[in-house]
This record gives structure tokens, sequence and C-alpha cells, in this order.
């Protein structure tokens, strides 16, 4: 004689937060225990349970709000389903812990010399204030791929192309020209940027020339000539024209201590570079990081706090 063990038809998906509570409440030993335990109304564990078994197509306990037992279908469910919701709940809760505690790695990208003026005093002080955050800073004036590089903050200048990114505007940065006293004295000052064509030209990127707009008039005017020292560093732009070597057109908030001390001199002040934004960029709106939310959070409010010639 042979017997035929009948499979249970299932109605519908079984929800994994059914099956746990399911695995909970014969480990409570009641639902009475199961609901003090969980804070769940008995009546919605009674719900849900009934609503796993409808999905099984068959009982899984025999309950009532003293006690519950299995049946041999809710043995086999529960033997085979308490380590590995039990591993799943734990790597949830550590995954939660990862995402919402201050602590991990925070990678970050910024251009050389936003780094060197205000963003590397920025980021020391952040650290300080949560030690258990460790930050991974690469400094590079190149557009990187942001994603394939995993970057969790990005500092970009000018138009941005990663669209996809959630980009917060910090400020405005305003290039000015200028030299030192000596070089001036040595040669004619330009009255108009038509002069500078006389003139030793200091310059990071040839590839645009120098847009000026006039802040009176608002005309425009491309220096689009010959450069003498051209180098893709703007401290190097600056120390060259320290050492006489000609005319930088640099943003103006990092020569604001040379020009204080006398050791530049704007010229042509009423032609000025066309205001370039510096936005911070993380990668989501929504599911972004705790550490991330607060070290954007730190940025913004660094700006507003220490910056004292940066246009807003």
């Amino acid at each position: 004689m042979y017997f035929k063990y009948r499979i249970p038809k299932m109605k519908k998906s079984i929800s994994l937060n059914d099956l746990n509570l399911f695995v909970n409440v014969v480990q409570a030993g009641s639902l009475t225990k199961a609901s003090e335990l969980l804070s769940i109304p008995m009546a919605t564990i009674s719900r849900r349970l009934t609503q796993l078994e409808e999905s099984i197509g068959e009982h899984l306990l025999n309950r009532s709000t003293r006690s519950v037992s299995m049946t041999s279908l809710g043995q086999m469910y529960f033997d085979q389903c308490v380590n590995p919701l039990t591993e799943c709940m734990m790597a949830v809760k550590h995954l939660n812990d990862t995402h919402y505690q201050l602590s991990g790695t925070i990678k970050v990208t910024a251009p050389i010399n936003l780094t060197h003026k205000w963003l590397s005093n920025c980021i020391f002080s952040f650290m300080k204030q949560y030690p258990d955050i460790k930050i991974d800073l690469m400094v590079t004036n190149r557009i990187v791929d942001l994603t394939a590089l995993s970057i969790d903050v990005a500092i970009r200048v000018g138009n941005l192309d990663d669209s996809n990114w959630v980009a917060k505007k910090l400020f405005f940065s305003k290039n000015i020209l200028c030299a030192s006293p000596k070089y001036l004295v040595s040669n004619s000052v330009p009255l108009h940027p038509v002069d500078l064509k006389n003139h030793r030209l200091i310059c990071s990127n040839v590839s645009n020339g120098w847009k000026l707009q006039n802040t009176q008039t608002q005309e425009l005017y491309i220096a689009d000539m010959p450069f003498n020292f051209i180098v893709d560093d703007i401290q190097l732009m600056i120390n060259a024209s320290k050492q006489d070597l000609g005319i930088c057109f640099v943003s103006e908030q990092f020569v604001h201590d040379e020009i204080q001390n006398g050791e530049l001199i704007p010229i042509l002040t009423e032609w000025v570079g066309i205001p370039r934004p510096v936005y911070v960029m993380v990668r989501d709106r929504c599911y972004i990081p705790n550490r991330v939310k607060i070290f954007k959070q730190y940025i913004e409010q660094y700006i507003k706090d220490e910056n004292v010639n940066y246009q807003i």
C-alpha cells in the first residue's frame, strides 16, 4: 500500500515579514507573549498568521491566546526558516546601522586649489568632531567619473555634466585680473582688456581664453591671445605673478590675502570673469547615508560660518 503526501497548494506569494512573525510567535510560546515582545496587537498578529497560512494553504499553528503548538507542516517551516530568517534580520540590522550611524568612510573629490583654500580645513574640523568617520579624499583638477570611482561627495566648479547627481550651490567664484606692484611699475597699466595683448600673461587654461565682463555696461570681451606661462595649478599662477612675471586671472578668493598685504594689485577692476557656481554634489537625495548627509551639511554650514569673501 502506498500513501501519497499531499503538497499544499500555495495561493499567493509568502510574506517574509509574516514568516518572521510566525518564527517569533513560536519562540515566544504564545500570542500574548509575542504581542508584548514585539509591541504588536494580538489581533494584528492573529490576522497576519492567518494571512500566512492562507498563502501556504495549510495551518502552521494550533493557537490560543495562552499557547501555541506547531502542526507538522509548521514544524517543517520553523526548522527550515528560523536560522536563515535570523541571519537575514541581523544582516538588515547591521546594514541599517551602517547607513544611519556616524561611522564608515566617505569618498570625496575636489579641485586642488579649493581644497588648499578652505576644504582641507573644513575636513580637518569635521574629522575632529566626528572621529569615527574616515575621509578618502581625491584632490584633482580632472573631471573624474564619480560613479565609477564610487565617490560619495564631489566639489565641482562651473557647468555640471553629472545630471543624475544632486547638486547644491555653495557660492560663486569670480575671477579678477591682478599683477605685482613691481610688474606694473615696469610696464604700462592696462586701461582696457585690449591692452592685455601688450603684456605678459599667466594662464591655467588656454582653450577658451579669458572671458571678461564689464560690471557697469555688461559688455563681454574675450582675451584670446598668447600666454607667456601656462600651468595647471592656480597657486603656481599666483606665485608667478608675485614674482613679477606677468598678469594673472584668478578667482578672487585665492588672492584675497595677497591683495590685502600688497603683494598683488587688482587691475581693470571693472572687468571681471563671469561668476561660476561652486557645487557640492551627492549621488542620491533620498537614500544618502547619514554620514554623507552630515558631511554635506557640515560643508554648507562651514561656508556660511567661515567664509568672508565669497559671493554666496
